[in-house]
């Protein structure tokens, strides 16, 4: 990411445009077009250190080829630099007889030449390193008449040896802005130039070269001004002569190029033509154009104008896992872009990586009509706007945790791919570093535990685990995997199982068929469906249709995808039952166990990427039977697109060969071979097949984010249940960190607290104060305490209701520690650290 202290830059990689935000640094109250006087009291000269003598390098001319020069070396021995400890340091004093921009260049072939301006009585004005070519010094600065004074030093001091410079001191050429005339309706005013080393330095940030241009505009219009440049990177500046700084852009046009629209007032405007890169990092010479255009209102208006109107993401999202970005972009000018044979590109752009872009949708008969808005889904729909197919939510994954953003934008062209228009909208969101829900409480193995998950202002989640009988009772690491995984389907799942989108639409009532799901792996997933279709072809006869060589029957294959649907229909009906048997008593004050937890995720796995599919296929064949035109009919190839959107992952039925081969399938070629006739027979049955498919190959996937979210996608207990094998490695014991926690009485009455290495090492976490204000027997959790980069747990403290204070400590596995001494009395003295007994926290071990 570019950066400068007046621009933030953020680039879209590989999109043909960018997006920048612009601040200018201070406010500017006004800003003359004539030169400017920057001046500001600045450090003295250090106090003790002995002035070197100044060389007088005389005045300098009013002409603009006037120029003072002098020359030297550093020789190691020469005069203390005044501002940089061990350099040596030549001092020059100058005369300005006549105002305005000067360049003072300090260039050495052997050394890094630092230069620093004063006043004549040693106020620093201001200091330069690198400014001119590789590692010379510039200073360039708009002077009043007076005497100066010039430090020429050195960065790296005497340790990099003697070293020869030149300094010169000259009027900037260049730098008076050129009057382009007065701006009226159908005739532009326009510039061109080029950007320089040479070139006169930027009003705004002096190092970034830029060319300064006059305009009068006589009666009040809406202005657009575009600075153009081919291989340099454009920034542009609208200054009033009486009321200051009016617009700055970078990228607001096309690419790179800069771009200003405004309604002006009559009167004289400014514009500075620079770009976003500093002299020496510009390109040896970078060509530009200018171009202000008095707008035509009432043809714009009458033309087309899209919009970003509304951008949709949940207020929280967790890091890593993935959102959809919902939106609403529509046509609010008075011309249709069908006008133009435009065409729209929607692109979204995040915190590093996040990028996405659609492809370029064209006009079509009706679409981006004026007036006319397309929304991605409900949650940005409006009373008018309607679905375009091109235009979908974008899937965004943030992984820092934090306050964040995500920018969406619309771009429109014209039918030669030229940018005739851009918007966009920001939109903040937090990032969490894990899933959050209040307090719950579940059994694991008969104990009751409570289980909580808070996040700070910073997104950073903590999860505790406590025994209802005990609070304080340590709880094993195995036992707070399971409690925090029941807790997290208690409240992720469970609370709101009957809107999840996968089975909103199963019907819960009919006849039933049991199931039992051994875990939610794709691995197991995948044999039951593979055992119930084998069962299914078995039972329609087509194996033998195919060993007689003969023609298939469209029908009988519907009948094969029917009799899966019935049968998962009837599962879910099953199931359902099942959920509400247990969600009933739960919702009554009963507690979640973990057995409870883990089957009811198991079974949700299997309705959602087996049972849903399996039905939404045996619903598409029902329907196109009823239908006059069969397959062809609208309401039922939308359907089929809706199968054929589920079954679009890479090889779907790879997974199923190796689980056919496992059970060891008698003529598993017979089968594969029949599969692919009956895909060509009915390709609605390769759609209805490969949905199931890719959703039960997204299992693993899903599962792992979810244990992610609860942060205990590392334990090896749950991942066993999981179906998932753990790799084969060695275990290398560390000793245990040996420690003691710090604590102190602050001066606002809070508790500071830290630990105490065995070595005498104190580790401060970032977020370490108790409040005095804070509820009596209530843990408040330290921020990670990290030794070497690794973190090893956190700090914990609480107020009691006597007054006092207990401090305690939590592994990084949230195992609780309770040293020995750990009461802090009413009384301790403020600024002083107390200590805790000492305490073994135990380390994770190598993996060899």
């Amino acid at each position: 990411m570019k950066h400068h202290k007046y621009v933030q830059a953020l680039t879209l990689p590989s999109a043909g445009f960018r997006i920048r935000i612009l601040a200018i640094a201070g406010a500017l109250a006004t800003l003359a077009v004539t030169l400017l006087v920057l001046g500001w009291s600045g450090s003295a000269w250090a106090q003790g250190q002995p002035a070197c003598e100044a060389i007088d390098l005389g005045t300098l001319g009013v002409n603009a080829d006037s120029e003072l020069t002098g020359a030297g070396r550093w020789t190691t021995n020469n005069c203390d630099s005044r501002f940089r400890t061990g350099s040596d340091a030549h001092t020059y004093r100058f005369e300005v007889v006549e105002g305005g921009r000067i360049r003072i260049d300090l260039g050495s072939t052997d050394g890094d030449s630092f230069l620093y301006l004063m006043t004549e009585d040693g106020r620093r004005l201001t200091d330069n390193d690198d400014g001119g070519a590789g590692l010379d010094a510039r200073i360039e600065r708009d002077l009043t008449p007076g005497i100066y004074v010039v430090e020429a030093t050195t960065v790296g001091g005497r340790s990099r040896g003697p070293a020869d410079f030149t300094l010169s001191i000259s009027r900037a050429a260049g730098c008076n802005p050129v009057h382009l005339g007065t701006l009226r309706t159908g005739v532009d005013l326009t510039a061109s130039g080029s950007w320089s080393l040479d070139t006169c330095g930027s009003r705004f940030v002096v190092e970034h070269p830029a060319h300064s241009y006059l305009f009068n505009l006589d009666q009040a219009a809406h202005v657009r001004v575009d600075l153009m440049s081919e291989n340099g990177d454009s920034v542009l500046s609208l200054v009033s002569t009486t009321d200051g700084l009016i617009a700055a852009n970078d990228d607001g046009g096309e690419s790179r190029n800069a771009r200003i629209n405004r309604y002006l007032a009559p009167g004289t405007y400014l514009l500075e033509a620079t770009t976003y890169l500093e002299r020496d990092y510009q390109p040896l010479m970078a060509d530009f154009t200018l171009v202000v255009h008095r707008v035509d209102e009432e043809a714009n208006q009458a033309s087309f104008l899209l919009k970003v109107e509304d951008v949709h993401t949940p207020n929280q999202v967790v890091a890593g896992q993935p959102f959809d970005i919902h939106y609403r972009v529509g046509n609010l000018g008075g011309g249709d872009l069908a006008d133009i044979n435009g065409n729209v590109r929607v692109y979204v752009v995040g915190p590093r990586p996040l990028f996405d872009i659609t492809g370029r949708i064209d006009t079509s008969e009706g679409s981006w009509a004026s007036g006319v808005s397309y929304h991605t889904g409900a949650q940005t729909a409006s009373e008018t706007s309607v679905e375009l197919g091109e235009i979908a939510p974008f899937e965004a994954t943030l992984r820092s945790p934090g306050p964040s953003w995500i920018f969406v934008g619309v771009v429109t062209d014209d039918e030669d791919e030229n940018e005739r228009g851009f918007h966009g909208q920001w939109h903040n969101l937090m990032v969490l570093s894990g899933t959050t829900f209040d307090a719950v409480t579940v059994s694991v193995q008969g104990t009751d535990y409570q289980v909580e998950a808070e996040a700070d202002s910073d997104g950073m989640v903590t999860t505790t685990v406590s025994s209802v009988v005990d609070p304080d009772e340590a709880v094993d690491a195995s036992l707070r995997a399971k409690a925090i995984y029941a807790a997290g389907v208690h409240t992720q799942v469970l609370d709101g199982i009957f809107e999840r989108p996968a089975i909103t639409d199963l019907s819960a009532t009919g006849a039933s068929a049991s199931i039992a799901v051994e875990n939610p792996s794709s691995t197991a997933l995948l044999e039951q469906f593979a055992d119930r279709y084998t069962g299914a072809i078995t039972a329609s006869g087509l194996p033998a249709v195919l060993a007689a060589k003969e023609a298939l029957n469209p029908a009988d294959i519907e009948d094969v995808v029917l009799s899966l649907s019935r049968s998962a229909s009837m599962e879910y009906v099953s199931l359902a039952a099942s959920w509400n048997a247990l969600r009933d008593p739960i919702n009554n004050g009963e507690v979640l166990s973990f057995e409870n937890a883990f089957s009811l995720y198991s079974d949700l796995a299997y309705a959602e990427r087996v049972i849903s599919p399996a039905v939404a296929a045996g619903r598409a064949v029902e329907e196109a039977r009823a239908a006059e035109l069969g397959w062809q009919d609208a309401g039922v190839q939308e359907l089929l697109d809706d199968l054929a959107g589920q079954a679009s992952c890479r090889n779907p039925g790879s997974g199923l060969r190796e689980v056919l081969e496992e059970m060891e399938t008698t003529d598993l070629d017979e089968m594969l071979r029949l599969d692919a006739e009956m895909r060509a027979a009915l390709p609605a049955y390769g759609f209805a097949k490969d949905a199931v498919l890719c959703a039960v190959a997204g299992a693993d996937r899903h599962n792992t984010l979810f244990l992610q979210g609860l942060a205990i996608a590392d334990n090896n207990d749950i991942l066993e249940l999981f179906g998932y094998e753990q790799p084969t490695t060695t275990t290398v014991a560390l000793p245990p960190y040996r420690l003691r926690i710090i604590a102190m009485l602050d001066e606002e009455g809070r508790i500071e607290h830290g630990v105490e290495l065995s070595g005498g090492e104190q580790i401060l976490p970032s977020r370490r104060h108790l409040s005095p204000d804070a509820p009596p027997d209530v843990w408040q959790i330290s921020s990670d305490v990290e030794v070497d980069g690794n973190p090893i747990g956190r700090v914990r403290s609480r107020r009691l209701d006597d007054g006092r204070v207990e401090i305690g400590f939590m592994d990084a596995v949230g195992e609780t520690i309770i040293p020995e001494i750990r009461y802090l009395s009413t009384d301790i003295p403020a600024g002083v650290w107390l200590r805790s007994a000492e305490i073994e926290v135990t380390r994770e071990p190598i993996l060899e």
